[in-house]
């Protein structure tokens, strides 16, 4: 198979993948959301920050600098996967030991056992995390599928069947654990890597000298994307921190799902394109353009149709998550279209700009975070996330022109057109929703207006895109019945 069938298929396995486990868990958040109380959702959250903060250390960069490495690859791999095993085993137990002082500053005492169980997801995932960079470094996406499908759909089918036993906050964590454990154990079967028992000093200090960069850039990033979470936390209720964690994970879609996919394409793709000044501007905003046709809908949708959608789908005594989830809307819009700047700047030679963007935006989160709070709650956290992001939206985009050198004309030119677009989409959406009062259950209806949405919005920008028209053209080419034949025959 040549590499581009390679990253093509691989793209394609990536993409089932996302959509298909996220889809899982929404739904499954959905479910549950019916059996537990926030409190419960809340509870685990808490436990988050401190067992994300220590898996950022799990494997020290070592996976990444396996994927980068080209000589002594076997050799490599059997001193990173005895490594991260030990690293994970230390890290398990600060884990398990921390628990106390964690529930201590949050106030919580039920916070103990939860992230004590919660820990040993560091110790399960230890023994995956080298075979599954094997399998990514070989563009294996397809056999990495398998265990993660089955694992999402087993470890939240057991979370849905313990909350409806009334296990609470329990079934959360033994979901997650479920998660883990079934997701490392089918790895095995799915690679034909098995460790020597065997460690190379070496071996070991490149790998950490590639890692340790990895592993900088990691803390930056959960430190910015967690302190809300520690603030909410530590100074309003539990349920309210419930309510956060819904409206921040279901706003956020845009910019955790789509762009998800679209970076690990993209910074390769910007990296072969550099020394064309041309090819590289038209490439970006070729990907900025892509990304944006399907978060910009997404971000109006969600901030139009929250109050909707929350009192409907999850119930009305999760009312209070509609306001910030409608302004953590803007904070996801900007982050998706955002995401590609910085690999603009690591493709054109200025990496460093992102360590002086993100310590930018953790010292204005650490000033303003605990005012917010005081002033607005929960709706003042959300409502510093979007002016925050649309500051460092400004930022980005002055420095990315300066390596493209492109003007913010081309910015307006691409998101305004698609923007209003998806107002007027969401209006129509909105119009079917009153006007089909009473003639179906609400949930029908909404899901009649997220139709009314889609068909809109494609009409519009099909009717003033002829890049648009293009992709549908092409993309009806791909999949219109006899065309498969048709290429047999000329084959």
């Amino acid at each position: 198979m040549t590499l581009k069938r390679q990253v093509g298929s691989a793209i394609i396995w990536v993409a089932l993948s996302v959509v298909f486990t996220r889809f899982l868990s929404f739904i499954a958040k959905l479910v549950l959301a019916r059996f537990l109380a926030p409190g419960d959702f809340g509870l685990r959250a808490l436990a988050n920050p401190a067992i994300n903060l220590l898996m950022m250390f799990q494997e020290l960069g070592f996976t990444s600098a396996l994927i980068y490495r080209q000589t002594d690859v076997e050799e490599a791999a059997d001193t990173a996967f005895w490594t991260v095993l030990g690293s994970s085993l230390v890290l398990y137990i600060i884990g398990f030991l921390s628990a106390p002082w964690v529930a201590d500053f949050f106030r919580e005492p039920q916070l103990v056992p939860v992230q004590r169980v919660l820990a040993l997801t560091m110790l399960l995932s230890s023994f995956a995390q080298v075979p599954v960079a094997l399998l990514v470094k070989e563009l294996s996406f397809k056999r990495k599928v398998l265990p993660d499908l089955a694992a999402g759909v087993l470890g939240n089918g057991l979370s849905i069947v313990l909350a409806m036993l009334g296990f609470g906050v329990w079934s959360l964590v033994y979901g997650q654990v479920a998660v883990s454990l079934i997701a490392a154990g089918l790895i095995w079967f799915v690679t034909p890597w098995r460790p020597k028992l065997r460690f190379s000093k070496a071996r070991a200090k490149e790998l950490l000298d590639y890692g340790k960069h990895i592993v900088g850039s990691q803390a930056l990033v959960f430190a910015i994307t967690n302190v809300d979470n520690v603030f909410v936390g530590k100074f309003l209720a539990t349920a309210t921190l419930g309510f956060y964690d819904l409206a921040y994970t279901i706003a956020n879609l845009p910019a955790t799902q789509i762009t998800r996919l679209v970076n690990q394409v993209m910074f390769p793709t910007f990296s072969k394109v550099q020394s064309d000044l041309e090819m590289f501007r038209s490439v970006y905003f070729r990907a900025l353009k892509y990304v944006s046709l399907l978060s910009v809908p997404i971000a109006v949708a969600t901030i139009g149709f929250a109050d909707n959608f929350v009192t409907q789908a999850y119930g009305k005594e999760w009312s209070p998550a509609i306001l910030p989830m409608q302004l953590l809307g803007i904070y996801g819009l900007v982050r998706s279209i955002a995401a590609n700047m910085g690999n603009v700047f690591k493709a054109g030679g200025q990496p460093r700009w992102l360590t002086y963007i993100a310590l930018w935006r953790l010292t204005m989160m650490l000033i303003f975070l605990y005012p917010s709070i005081k002033w607005g709650g929960i709706v003042g956290v959300s409502l510093f996330s979007a002016i925050i992001s649309v500051i460092d939206f400004a930022i980005s985009v002055y420095l990315a022109n300066k390596i493209i050198h492109a003007s913010w004309g081309k910015y307006v030119q691409i998101l305004l057109p698609q923007g209003l677009a998806s107002v007027v989409a969401v209006l129509a959406g909105k119009l079917v929703y009153w006007n089909t009062w009473g003639l179906a259950r609400a949930i029908v209806r909404l899901g009649a207006a997220g139709v009314a949405v889609v068909i809109v919005y494609a009409a519009i920008m099909w009717a003033i895109d002829p890049e648009v028209r293009q992709l549908g053209q092409a993309a009806w080419e791909f999949v219109r019945p006899g065309r498969h034949g048709a290429v047999a025959k000329e084959a």
